[in-house]
């Protein structure tokens, strides 16, 4: 690991490129171990791919924060790796759970996909299929909002 003397040719090199062999030697080091935690920890070993793209955010999570990592042994680092490792997958399933689609339709199911009761005259089907409502009296839905509406036309809303 990097936490280990340096050859006279690592020490040549810029902070950023030490940083960059330190990561390929982490993940290839830590890949198979990391891939089996994060595989055990959604409960679902067998989607792939889900194992494989949190692996992957997690080592990309490894990436972006490995200037901050003060482990000095491999136990250290190893234990660092999986933390963030947990905690993707931990805010992974967070998010989904946040996230998740609810069903639109509230009514209740034991009415779903049943036609009507026409007799109840709750509603007319009209030609397009779509159920509308029956008025009460000659259809107009409210005197006053047409007296209100009359007046704003004739007076300018006097």
């Amino acid at each position: 690991m990097a936490h280990r003397a340096m050859p006279a040719a690592q020490s040549a090199m810029t902070p950023s490129q030490q940083l960059n062999e330190r990561f390929a030697t982490i993940y290839t080091a830590y890949l198979p171990r990391i891939t089996a935690l994060v595989g055990r920890n959604i409960y679902n070993t067998e989607d792939k791919h889900l194992t494989d793209d949190l692996t992957a955010e997690a080592f990309t999570q490894v990436w972006l924060h490995l200037h901050k990592c003060e482990a000095t042994t491999d136990a250290q680092t190893y234990g660092w790796v999986a933390t963030i490792a947990r905690r993707t997958v931990a805010q992974h399933f967070r998010t989904k759970k946040n996230t998740m689609e609810q069903a639109a339709d509230l009514g209740d199911w034991q009415y779903a996909n049943r036609p009507m009761d026409q007799a109840a005259g709750y509603y007319t089907p009209s030609a397009t299929g779509f159920r509308t409502a029956t008025l009460a009296g000659n259809g107009d839905s409210d005197p006053d909002m047409t007296e209100a509406l009359r007046r704003v036309r004739a007076g300018g809303g006097k």
